[in-house]
């Protein structure tokens, strides 16, 4: 009798590119006629950001936009300066050519940046920026979920798999009038800028997703006529919604949305410094899967023929699940210059999560530090700047096994207190998305091979065997050892309950 198999398609998300781009950042600056001569620089850096990626082909293209910014004090003033300039760079990077369905991920940091004052009129800066470049894309695969015929005998595992997976990406420009608050001096320069991406609910409907959220926008700017440059701090909300075409999405997809605020630029609105214009670009990527479940072959065999199991190609887990967290960096900040007394900004610059299992403990640790920069000023009313690393860490209990994992800070709000000694109890709160994944190919079968010219060899004098078993013995091993089937086993020996050794009946097959 002829062998024939049912089969049952599995698409899975699979890395198919994660390389480096580096981009150098470097600047000559000659002041203008309208700043003050440089004294000390407070702090120079790099803010790096991708604002637009695109596929075409195997060519992937991003936008990289990068700002050097320069908070310095001038000769004749205990305030704050501040100079910059802006540059747009564009890079490609090759594709596999069998790339299906790529999702993008694109993460800019800064590598280093070195600040030289040349003259009391002249800075030299150097910097570069590494941008982390990870595509995944789309992998199917035939998985044998039955069989008939030529003896075959199977052994089936229940699995939740995905079935359909689909990926969008979007551009979102949000420009929106903000009003400084009643008191707040006149806009004058910016020398900080952050925008929190705050996710909100989702709705789906067929072929469309609505995402909704708010995005918290930080500023820090010098008052227009403020010629002690003191600073002041805002803090604006602004709310997107946004319809985003998805072909084939309907009920029962599991979604996965990335919102990375990859532009953000304030300005005073036609000329009026109490009114202000933001320019909020959003990258949005989505990752929607419909998971199945369902019963497919992991072993198999045939009491007539001699046969192989050829295995499914292994590729990346099948189940995905989202868990927040949120962890705190605290630490006490202090200036070497003296005793601070003003802090006017705190925020946090950079971190870095990673994950390990704690055995004794039987759960994961996520760990890892901010960096927290604090700007203000002394008793004596200079302007200081100071860093500090944070470390923190937190058990999560609810993950009890080294699964595969990523963790990503999408917000850190921070808080101080600024004791009468002048030393600063800062705190970040950070909230962290941990993205899971369980399960996967392994095991499941592509194809059953059953050899008709290689019949098995069975003494047909003979119709049942004694074998003696432990009571940790498989009954499928027992059966695929002598070519018979597990059922026919079952139904030859009654049900024991007692453990250790025991004699089974095995029937024959002729």
């Amino acid at each position: 009798m002829e062998l024939k198999l049912n089969r049952e398609r599995i698409v899975c998300s699979v890395p198919v590119l994660d390389t480096e781009v580096t981009q150098t950042a470097e600047h000559d600056f000659i002041l203008p006629d309208y700043c003050p001569d440089i004294f000390r620089v407070l702090r120079c850096c790099i803010i790096p950001g991708v604002s637009s990626t695109g596929i075409n082909g195997n060519r992937l293209t991003f936008d990289l936009n990068v700002t050097i910014r320069v908070l310095y004090r001038g000769e004749a003033s205990s305030g704050i300066s501040c100079i910059e300039q802006s540059f747009d760079f564009s890079k490609t990077v090759d594709l596999p050519a069998d790339t299906i369905n790529p999702g993008v991920s694109v993460t800019p940091e800064v590598e280093y940046v070195n600040c030289r004052v040349v003259n009391p009129r002249r800075l030299d800066v150097r910097g570069s920026v590494v941008c982390s470049v990870k595509v995944t894309g789309e992998r199917a695969a035939d998985a044998v979920t039955d069989a008939f015929g030529a003896g075959i005998q199977l052994k089936k595992t229940p699995i939740v798999y995905p079935a359909k997976r689909l990926v969008s990406a979007k551009r979102i420009t949000v420009i929106e009038e903000l009003e400084l608050a009643a008191g707040k001096p006149a806009f004058g320069t910016l020398l900080r800028s952050s925008a929190i991406v705050k996710k909100g609910e989702n709705k789906m409907i067929p072929g469309k997703l609505i995402t909704k959220g708010e995005a918290e926008i930080n500023l820090l700017y010098l008052p227009r006529d403020n010629p002690n440059g003191v600073p002041e701090a805002m803090r604006f909300s602004i709310p997107f919604s946004q319809i985003i075409d998805i072909d084939g999405l309907e009920d029962g997809f599991e979604t996965d949305i990335d919102i990375t605020a990859a532009k953000c630029v304030v300005m005073p609105k036609g000329g009026e410094s109490e009114s202000l214009e933001c320019e909020l670009v959003l990258l949005v990527g989505i990752t929607a899967v419909k998971y199945e479940t369902g019963e497919f072959v992991c072993d198999a065999y045939s009491t007539l023929y001699e046969s192989e199991c050829v295995p499914l190609e292994a590729s990346s887990a099948f189940e995905s699940r989202q868990l927040k967290a949120d962890v705190s960096a605290e630490c006490n900040m202090t200036c070497s210059d003296g005793e601070l007394a003003k802090v006017y900004d705190m925020w946090c610059d950079k971190t870095t999560v990673s994950s390990r299992f704690d055995e004794a403990k039987g759960c994961v640790v996520i760990y890892g530090s901010a960096s927290l920069c604090l700007l203000g000023r002394l008793n004596d009313g200079t302007a200081v700047y100071a860093e500090k690393e944070c470390a923190f860490e937190r058990q999560i209990e609810s993950l009890t096994s080294p699964a595969d994992m990523r963790v990503t800070c999408e917000s850190a709000d921070c808080s101080y207190t600024l004791a009468e000694s002048g030393s600063v109890s800062a705190k970040a709160q950070l909230d962290l998305c941990i993205r899971t994944a369980a399960g996967g190919a392994d095991g499941l079968l592509s194809e059953i091979k059953v050899f008709a010219d290689r019949p098995k060899q069975v003494d047909k004098r003979c119709a049942v065997k004694i074998c003696y078993s432990e009571s940790g013995d498989s009954l499928w091993d027992i059966a695929k050892k002598y070519s018979t089937g597990a059922q026919a086993i079952e139904e030859e020996n009654p049900p024991e309950e007692a453990e250790g050794r025991r004699a089974l009946i095995i029937p024959i097959k002729n």
